[in-house]
């Protein structure tokens, strides 16, 4: 929360510098708000280069930015690469004990 205010406060280079300093400046949500940071500060390409490196749980943003720096092919080939949701199959049977919704 801390970083939005220092943004909202006009020290944005210097709350990238303490989301890169972060004890926990590798976990998914660290990096994703490093790299928001980077991109909404016009550095898209940096913010790329870090999710590449940080972050392998989130492709999903990294495809995003991606796109942002004209790779689109390079999002379209990381969001191919995430593996599929399982299905899960239709109930066949209601019960009478749940709402039919």
């Amino acid at each position: 929360m801390r970083l939005p205010l220092m943004v909202a406060c006009g020290l944005r280079e210097e709350a990238i510098e303490r989301a890169r300093a972060h004890p926990e400046g590798r976990t998914c949500y660290t990096a994703w708000s490093t790299a928001e940071l980077l991109a909404d500060a016009g550095r898209t390409a940096e913010a790329v280069a870090f999710l590449q490196r940080h972050s392998a749980a989130d492709s999903g943003i990294l495809a995003w930015h991606l796109i942002g720096i004209g790779r689109v092919k390079d999002a379209v080939a990381l969001v191919q690469q995430r593996e599929p949701r399982p299905v899960v199959p239709p109930r066949t049977s209601v019960l009478d004990d749940e709402p039919p919704f």
